[in-house]
């Protein structure tokens, strides 16, 4: 329910009150009117054929027999409260209609004058009973789906996770150290996507992804989850820029890579260092995340298919182009990866 003031200029009725019975007679809505004892005096001929009844039975406070049992107290408590303060009001119930079966009404009621002094109440009430059962029916549909939804992520978060171990478990019996090193960075790899993910599948509804809060948890994940000692990260969040998860996913997985592989590469035989991220807005519509380190930047690129080749860096590209972005890498004084793309 909801109640207002009401404006200053309230309606005021008519002294044909033929007139406005034949009005009401013809409007496409149920009407009812009362007076100053909060008795109805007048219901036009909709109320009467949605009710089944004649106007002598519903007169006064007879229309009231019909609101649903559960509805009656609120109902009538309402239009009390508003009645008493003068002020118009709002409110949703179940009614009996002539063939029995209960139907919601949204009731308004606006305070009426005669001759500058108040004279009662005028009102109107319209079914919305197929629209509460669409509305019950979305919320279900949408119940069911989050269901659904959770249930998958739940079984991709163990699949991912069983994934993870049987890539370590393997790594540990390699006896290749190139095959064995390859085997614990899918295994790095697919555990931080699932981490991406996971968060990703807690945006509920359309939200946006407020993107510097989310590649800062990125990076500093996938740092801690290297294990290297001596490098720092650098955070600069310089403007808030919201993005759909379906754009800010690819975008956090690819700063998992350059983060993994700065820690892994840029700092060899346990070199210190720093790792910068920066988020932030590159021009009108244009959003920029740079990931740099202080490294020795990026060596030959080696085969992909080799043990020794650098997955991440052929992926980037393709997760990019799902992030509808564009990725540079730049070199000197170390590495420096570019990532542009559209937002509001």
């Amino acid at each position: 329910m909801g109640v207002q003031e009401a404006a200053p200029d309230r309606p005021v009725m008519d002294g044909d009150d033929a007139r406005f019975r034949q009005l009401a007679d013809h409007a496409p809505l149920m009407i009812w009117r009362c007076d100053t004892t909060k008795g109805c005096d007048f219901f036009n001929r909709p109320w009467l054929e949605f009710t089944g009844r004649r106007m002598e039975e519903e007169l006064g406070f007879g229309w009231i027999e019909l609101i649903h049992p559960e509805d009656a107290a609120a109902c009538v408590a309402a239009f009390t409260d508003a009645f008493d303060r003068g002020v118009s009001f709002s409110i949703e119930y179940r009614l009996r209609r002539h063939d029995g079966a209960w139907r919601w009404l949204m009731a308004n009621g606006q305070p009426i004058t005669a001759d500058g002094r108040f004279a009662g109440y005028i009102g109107s009430c319209f079914d919305i009973t197929e629209m509460r059962q669409a509305l019950e029916a979305r919320r279900h549909a949408l119940e069911d789906r989050e269901s659904l939804l959770s249930e998958l992520q739940h079984r991709v978060k163990n699949n991912a996770q069983a994934t993870t171990s049987f890539l370590s478990l393997q790594a540990g019996r390699a006896s290749d150290p190139g095959v064995a090193a390859a085997l614990r960075g899918a295994a790095t790899r697919v555990m931080l996507a699932t981490l991406v993910q996971d968060r990703m599948f807690h945006v509920t509804g359309d939200a946006a992804v407020d993107l510097g809060p989310e590649l800062a948890v990125t990076a500093r994940t996938a740092l801690e989850i290297t294990g290297r000692s001596g490098v720092t990260l650098a955070l600069r969040l310089e403007d808030q820029l919201e993005l759909p998860v379906s754009q800010a996913a690819p975008l956090a997985l690819i700063v998992n890579e350059l983060v993994v592989n700065a820690a892994r590469h840029a700092f060899p035989q346990g070199r210190a260092g720093t790792i910068t991220l920066v988020v932030h807005r590159a021009g009108p519509g244009v959003g920029e995340v740079v990931v740099a380190d202080d490294g020795i930047g990026l060596p030959e690129t080696q085969g992909r298919n080799t043990p020794q080749g650098c997955l991440g860096l052929h992926l980037m590209p393709r997760l990019a182009r799902q992030a509808r972005a564009t990725i540079r890498f730049a070199v000197g004084d170390g590495t420096r990866a570019m990532l542009h793309f559209a937002c509001a």
